[in-house]
């Protein structure tokens, strides 16, 4: 696999473990983006991998899913090995 359809996988299995974490709390993404500071369609852009945050976007969304940030990329590193 090269470097371009890794990087689409781990943005896809992010996407994922955000999406799940956010449906676990019952929150929407609007919601989700008040708690985050972010628009709302940014967070729909990153659950459909379409968008690469920034290490200070994950850590409030983190902090938006009541999680730490090193979980939630754990979850999405065990997302992306249960697909692979």
């Amino acid at each position: 696999m090269n470097n371009k359809s890794e990087n689409l996988q781990l943005l896809k299995a992010l996407g994922r473990a955000i999406q799940e974490r956010r449906l676990k709390l019952n929150l929407s993404q609007k919601q989700l983006a008040e708690e985050a500071g972010v628009d709302r369609a940014y967070i729909s852009n990153i659950e459909q991998a379409k968008r690469n945050p920034s290490l200070s976007a994950m850590r409030n969304l983190a902090q938006g899913l009541r999680t730490r940030l090193s979980k939630l990329i754990s979850n999405a590193e065990r997302i992306e090995d249960e697909t692979n």
